[in-house]
């Protein structure tokens, strides 16, 4: 997770951020240069395939935390929102603590979880 903005959350700071469900770098980019702190990438909801996704969260740089809703609970969807750069993901239809938990070890590395090394943004 960027850490500026783990340290913006966690100390309580009002944060503003916007859903961008269009397939475009350019919204993103224009978005972060406006001072949003953060956007909501809408994968579950907008026809954001994984390569648009990319292009997304690379435009915006580190100015804007990406958070990716993925579309559905799954271990190559969190993943891959994370290898791609994202900051975080929001998981839909997540209803137990055992699908909670899941997720969590999906998105984490070990010793905390089971995400592997991927050879993308993430790595920065």
């Amino acid at each position: 997770m960027n850490q500026h903005f783990r340290k913006r959350l966690q100390q309580g700071d009002l944060l503003v951020g916007t859903c961008v469900t269009l397939s475009s770098p350019e919204v993103s980019e224009l978005l972060a240069e406006a001072g949003f702190d953060w956007l909501f990438l809408d994968a579950e909801h907008a026809p954001l395939e994984h390569s648009a996704l990319q292009a997304m969260v690379t435009a915006a740089d580190s100015r804007a935390a990406c958070i990716i809703r993925v579309p559905a609970l799954g271990e190559a969807t969190i993943k891959h929102a994370l290898d791609i750069g994202a900051t975080g993901v929001v998981v839909p239809q997540v209803n137990t603590p055992e699908q909670a938990a899941v997720a969590v070890q999906w998105a984490r590395y070990h010793p905390a979880g089971n995400r592997g090394m991927g050879v993308y943004r993430a790595n920065h």
